[in-house]
């Protein structure tokens, strides 16, 4: 069923998919499903999880403080 939807919008790979294609469809996953991956990942993988997710906080809010106080030179 997929297959004929894809037909439909004309986006056939005729390919396989690379390592990086795959890497990022499966961040991407971890990402949008934290409770999935958290029970398929191994620990090394978990603390990846969770360190991407601290950095992200980290550059969100020191962003948000960025903008809401610049600095004055």
């Amino acid at each position: 069923m997929l297959q004929a939807a894809l037909r439909c919008l004309r986006f056939e790979a005729n390919r396989p998919s690379t390592n990086l294609e795959i890497m990022t469809g499966r961040l991407l996953a971890f990402c949008a499903h934290p409770v999935i991956a958290w029970r398929v990942l191994s620990p090394s993988g978990r603390l990846v999880v969770c360190g991407g997710y601290a950095a992200a906080a980290y550059v969100t809010i020191l962003t948000l403080l960025l903008l809401t106080r610049p600095a004055v030179f």
